[in-house]
């Protein structure tokens, strides 16, 4: 029987949303089940279908015979000039190339191409692929591109009174909303996604947004019921036990605790279960915040550094969190000290008038009070000094480990490109080495200094580039340069893309601007602090850049996609014979 169009559009919307937000499960049955139903079909609707179908459980499974499935029901749609057995058949292509191989430029392609023969046909089908544009632009971490079509898919959900459609775009929309601290909006449109009875599935989606977007306002209470449904166990509630690391957060911020044993063994099975690192993170932090609410330090810090464990895995840059809240919390009672130390003065000179045999008393009084304080705070001092001191000890190990790590990739490329003969491949090893220079010079600096959260722009910017004109092999003279940079001490999130930037630019005029080396050609970099700015200026005198700037150049695609981290504009500009300057303005960095 041929599934009506509208009816195949709600189940392929719902089966998307899915697909997005639980793991995919062994469909091997399945698929049997419906390759089988292909031997007795002389329907070619149905049968592409089928073959949509079978393309689907494929991609639950992370299997290349989704396009080949796919590429059967687009065939047997373009033959009989199946017009919406086409869109499904390259809309499904086009999930493979997101969801599966990470190929978002291929799956981007596809949608459109669908989008394109729904309208130009007048299928309304058209609205649930601008969602699933809105989801990937989502999970790519584009939100401006991904509440674009979101807002579209809204509008024509709306108009075409499809609920399933509104649903899904109002919970989108309003996690986006309530990523960028846009509250009040995100709420109003979680619930009003709420108030939709279609897709019930997609209710624990939006309990789990509400209770995180109330813990964001630090409005406990309000969060804690949207987290308890969030984490209640049933079939459609797929992510039932990763939501769990949401509550034991909110939990710990309320004085009534309850009764939690069944709650935390959950907890720790589902630590076992998952192997997703950023789950796990998300699990131990939880349980750590939880243990701590209720005065269980020790289990607490077991937690504890799991989570540094596990944090160190996903990103080598991260600095000790714990480090910091210790400082915090020492900086904070220093602070509580001296308040006490006033307020002691100012009731010691208001008693001086009473009386001196008064004053005598109470001075002895808080002179005691105070020895006391002062030797409890000694000791917390003390304490908490010994903790940092370890903590600092086993960053800089961290960062002595990484620069090792990285200075073994280094010599692999190294060793790998004496062997290659072809000239360009030789120059892409080179670049690469060069790329990983200039990470291993950040955790070089790190662990051999102090300051282990951060990085001396004047000095890692100057080594840097003497690093990258020393590696490359000049003819002639060698080219001359002058930096021109800031003293100050950036952050690593900031430092890490900088210097990688700048490798590339300076990499580039290295290959471009100077086709004749003499003893005039020049190159300046300079970094300056503007305000709320960090201007970048990578300047040579050499033949000046022309025309407009390709994007498809490896290089210009990751300094690109650095500057979207420092959300950062690039400005070219070349004049022939007299040299080109690049201008890189960045508005997101840290300067400790």
């Amino acid at each position: 029987m041929v599934i009506p169009n509208q009816l195949l559009v709600n189940v392929r919307i719902t089966l998307l949303f899915l697909f997005i937000v639980s793991v995919g499960f062994a469909q091997n049955d399945y698929i049997l089940e419906l390759e089988k139903q292909l031997d007795t079909v002389s329907d070619y609707k149905v049968e592409a279908q089928i073959y949509a179908d079978i393309a689907w459980e494929y991609i639950l499974e992370e299997d290349e015979r989704a396009v080949e499935n796919a590429n059967k029901s687009l065939a047997i749609s373009e033959t009989n000039n199946y017009v919406f057995g086409q869109v499904i058949a390259i809309e499904t292509k086009g999930l493979y190339y997101e969801a599966v191989t990470n190929n978002h430029d291929m799956a981007i392609e596809l949608y459109l191409e669908a989008i394109a023969l729904c309208e130009a046909h007048d299928l309304s089908y058209a609205t649930s692929i601008y969602l699933a544009l809105g989801v990937l632009f989502q999970t790519s971490d584009n939100n401006e591109k991904a509440l674009d079509y979101y807002t579209i898919a809204l509008e024509r959900g709306e108009q075409e009174e499809e609920p399933v459609i509104i649903k899904n775009s109002l919970i989108n929309i309003g996690t986006i909303k309530s990523n960028l601290g846009q509250f009040d909006e995100a709420e109003a449109l979680l619930l009003k996604a709420l108030e939709i009875p279609e897709m019930p599935e997609t209710n624990y989606h939006i309990y789990v947004n509400l209770g995180n977007l109330y813990v964001r306002k630090k409005e406990y209470e309000r969060a804690l019921p949207f987290l308890e449904k969030a984490i209640e166990p049933a079939e459609e509630n797929v992510d039932s036990e990763i939501n769990i690391s949401y509550y034991l957060l909110a939990k710990s911020r309320v004085d009534d605790k309850g009764e939690m044993s069944p709650i935390l063994e959950r907890a720790k099975a589902s630590l076992e279960d998952t192997q997703s690192l950023r789950n796990k993170s998300f699990m131990v932090e939880g349980l750590a915040n939880y243990y701590k609410s209720i005065g269980d330090y020790n289990t607490a810090l077991q937690y504890r550094e799991q989570y540094e464990v596990l944090v160190d895995s996903m990103r080598e840059n991260q600095n000790s969190q714990t480090v910091l809240d210790l400082e915090a919390k020492y900086q904070t009672e220093q602070k509580d000290r001296e308040i006490e130390r006033r307020e002691a003065s100012q009731n010691l000179l208001t008693v001086a008038v009473s009386g001196i045999g008064l004053a005598l008393l109470l001075t002895g009084f808080f002179l005691y009070k105070n020895r006391k304080k002062n030797q409890l705070l000694a000791k917390q001092k003390k304490l908490l000094e010994a903790t940092v001191d370890e903590k600092n000890v086993l960053l800089k190990e961290t960062h002595h480990r990484v620069k090792n790590s990285f200075q073994i990739v280094s010599s692999l490329l190294y060793l790998q490109s004496e062997s290659i003969t072809d000239k360009e491949a030789q120059i892409a090893m080179k670049e690469a080495q060069n790329r990983v220079r200039s990470m291993v010079l950040i955790h070089q600096r790190l662990y051999s200094k102090d300051q282990l959260v951060g990085i001396n722009a004047q000095e890692y910017i100057g080594d840097l580039v003497k690093d990258i004109i020393e590696s490359h092999q000049f003819k002639a003279l060698p080219i001359q340069y002058e930096s021109d940079i800031d003293n100050i001490v950036l952050g690593i999130e900031t430092i890490t893309p900088i210097g990688l930037i700048v490798n590339e630019l300076v990499t580039n005029v290295l290959k471009h601007a100077f086709p004749k080396v003499n003893e005039h050609s020049k190159v300046n970099i300079i970094l300056k602090r503007k305000e709320d700015q960090l201007v970048l200026t990578i300047k040579d005198n050499g033949v000046g850049f022309t025309g407009d700037v390709k994007d498809t150049s490896f290089g210009i695609k990751l300094i690109k996609a650095l500057g979207k981290k420092l959300k950062a504009t690039f400005n070219f500009n070349g004049v022939p014979n007299k040299g080109t300057t690049v201008t890189v303005l960045t508005n997101r960095f840290e300067v400790l």
